[in-house]
């Protein structure tokens, strides 16, 4: 899909490189390469770590996302706290500064440069410098990084996700899943050529970024005591409900969670 906003040659090799110089590979070569690399994961890690759920709720709303709810700042905590219309600026928000920093990173080392950018803006998303190393967990981003690399993928881990979504309403299980069976899939779909172990590093290393972000749920998932999601439910039922049944849940998310209850009930009153 992206493909077609460069060349063949840009997409392959990028611009700061000369085509014709990977076939003479040599010291000189590898060295300038590592640097423009390093470049380009320090650029993406800095736009992922630009986080929208955390500036939305702190200019919209005057809060903390990641003291609201699960504590975590992306799309569904937002969606559980503030509904639909935030949950979708932020996703939107999270696919964009991936999608520019895949750009940025073909524009400069072509797809290798991608995956790297993908792989460091995901980083960047779940571990942001701005905000003392807590974000979210990387799930939109690493959507976006699909996208980006195959379109088809993309389709195929979209409807498994949302197919596993519709079976067991568990928001949790579908991104987990996605994120297992992506390296395989963009393996399937992409073509490898000039350093092609680092992209299966990259997506391997999406993978378990997400994953391992998600190993609480993964217990909850496993003691059925996870969240369900709903349509209709409203912020406050999903808040309450995760107190109830998530005994395993940490006493600060708990408290934190209580907290937010008595609040509103103080509000109401």
């Amino acid at each position: 899909m992206f493909k077609l906003f460069f060349s063949d040659d840009v997409w392959q090799f990028g611009t700061v490189i000369a085509k014709e110089s990977y076939s003479a590979w040599n010291s000189t070569l590898t060295m300038t390469l590592f640097a423009w690399m390093l470049l380009v994961a320090a650029v993406a890690y800095l736009l992922g770590a630009v986080n929208t759920a955390i500036i939305l709720t702190k200019f919209v709303y005057r809060e903390d996302i990641r003291k609201k709810g699960s504590g975590n700042a992306g799309m569904t905590n937002v969606m559980r706290n503030y509904g639909w219309g935030p949950a979708l600026i932020t996703l939107f928000g999270d696919m964009l500064k991936c999608m520019f920093a895949m750009m940025v990173g073909t524009a400069l080392l072509g797809i290798n440069g991608a995956y790297v950018a993908g792989l460091m803006c995901v980083v960047g998303h779940v571990a942001p410098v701005y905000y003392k190393f807590k974000g979210g967990k990387g799930v939109a981003a690493m959507f976006m990084f699909i996208l980006y690399i195959n379109f088809w993928a993309f389709i195929i881990i979209g409807l498994l996700f949302i197919l596993l979504v519709w079976a067991s309403r568990y928001l949790s299980l579908g991104s987990i899943m996605s994120a297992f069976i992506m390296p395989l899939v963009l393996e399937r779909f992409d073509w490898y050529g000039i350093i092609e172990p680092i992209r299966v590093l990259a997506s391997l290393t999406v993978m378990l970024i997400v994953v391992y972000k998600h190993r609480a749920n993964i217990g909850r998932i496993w003691n059925k005591t996870e969240s369900r999601f709903s349509f209709k439910r409203t912020a406050k039922k999903a808040d309450a409900a995760v107190i109830e049944t998530a005994p395993e849940l940490d006493e600060e998310t708990k408290k934190r969670k209580e907290e937010n209850r008595k609040k509103s009930a103080k509000k109401k009153k």
